[in-house]
């Protein structure tokens, strides 16, 4: 195992060497709006459930492994797509759409509708680092790619915050912040190899950041469960 780390690890720092030997110059390229990030990302949760479903610790944990794996894998899906020079990726954007809506109504069923608003405002920002990444690494705008890899650091901080807070430090502020670190780092690597074009290193990295969702989905959805016992049953 140390030895398969040591060499992906090698292969990162190629990947990385190779992008920075690149051309400064970049081609233009049409931005990929996945979300308006102005308007209101709860406008689509009800104020109020009629009959809101009981929300079991089992249904919890079941549900956030199932949406956030698929996130990872959307977001990839999405990048690859823009990292190839596709501006206008609507079927990887609209699955992304619908994906973000079914963590923000799972949200919004356990800490409400405020909450579910803060949590939508920074995932949906999240993922337009990602994409705004990915068309950065494809047409060599570097100071584009750093400016994406600032606003992903801001967004692991920002984020550890609002889940520390909300789970009223269920889930430890360092612990998630590294959590959320690797989840950054995954797809930023993955982004790199795809479009250098190493595919079996694409591939890898695409496989350890569905994996390491389900540590995240683990994590959250213990911290919930042990906060809201009244409401999420086992």
């Amino acid at each position: 195992m140390r030895c398969r780390i040591a060499h992906l690890g090698v292969a990162l720092a190629l990947v990385s060497a190779l992008g920075a030997c690149g051309s400064s110059s970049h081609e233009s390229v049409t931005p990929v709006t996945v979300f308006n990030l102005s308007a209101d990302p709860a406008q689509h949760i009800p104020a109020v459930k009629a009959n809101p479903a009981v929300l079991t610790a089992a249904v919890l944990r079941t549900t956030l492994d199932a949406l956030l794996a698929k996130h990872a894998e959307l977001v990839i899906a999405l990048a690859h797509q823009v990292g190839a020079g596709n501006d206008s990726p609507n079927a990887e954007v609209n699955a992304l759409a619908a994906n973000t809506q079914n963590l923000t109504d799972a949200i919004a069923l356990v800490y409400g509708r405020d909450a579910a608003r803060a949590f939508a405002q920074l995932w949906e920002q999240h993922t337009q680092f990602f994409v705004n990444y990915a068309q950065a690494d494809r047409s060599h705008d570097h100071k584009a790619k750093e400016d994406a890899e600032s606003q992903l650091a801001d967004y692991q901080s920002d984020f550890a915050s609002f889940l520390s807070t909300a789970t009223a430090g269920g889930v430890g502020l360092v612990a998630v912040t590294s959590l959320l670190h690797t989840h950054v780092t995954d797809i930023t690597s993955y982004i790199d190899a795809d479009v250098a074009g190493h595919t079996a290193l694409a591939a890898e990295l695409q496989t350890h950041a569905v994996t390491h969702m389900h540590i995240i989905a683990r994590a959250i959805a213990a911290a919930i469960a042990a906060q809201h016992l009244a409401t999420v049953k086992s």
